[in-house]
């Protein structure tokens, strides 16, 4: 059991670093809007890009290093009582659950604001906000879509451990 517990939190710190690859991917893309376009619109998208890539890259780096840091402490933690060990995480797994479909909405209400922004604002600052909100519930969905599926399988392995 030991092995899948790491497998997942190897997994945790692997999508870690597509977030922060993508926060940096954001960063370098919001400043070549601004500094290599030539359009009022393109140079608009700067502070926004650049709130999401700090997003992103805060939260990568943040999740690699807590989750190195749980690492070291897994196998005493397992060593020391398996039951009990297997039993925290399966509540653990469980009681972030609820954070999926909070994402989805999350996600849903950047693609409804967004579109209402770009329908009915104007003012190339708001527009600039929605194409970031698009870019944001984008990524955030598609981040959560593998953090769901490896958190399935590895709760299916918890609870099939303990039978």
């Amino acid at each position: 059991m030991i092995k899948n517990t790491l497998n997942w939190y190897n997994g945790e710190i692997f999508e870690a670093k597509f977030i922060l690859g993508f926060g940096i991917f954001t960063l370098i893309c919001s400043l070549l809007f601004y500094f290599l376009g030539n359009t009022p619109k393109s140079k608009s998208l700067l502070i926004p890009m650049l709130i999401i890539s700090v997003f992103f890259i805060v939260t990568g780096a943040n999740m690699i290093y807590s989750n190195r840091t749980k690492i070291q402490e897994i196998e005493t933690k397992y060593q020391q009582n398996t039951k009990e060990f297997v039993d925290a995480e399966i509540k653990r797994v469980e009681d972030f659950q609820y954070l999926y479909p909070l994402s989805i909405g999350i996600s849903l209400v950047c693609f409804i604001v967004a579109l209402g922004l770009l329908y009915f604002a104007k003012n190339i600052h708001l527009q600039a906000i929605a194409i970031a909100l698009i870019f944001f519930g984008s990524a955030f969905a598609v981040i959560d879509y593998f953090s769901k599926e490896r958190a399935t399988i590895y709760y299916e392995k918890l609870v099939n451990f303990k039978l």
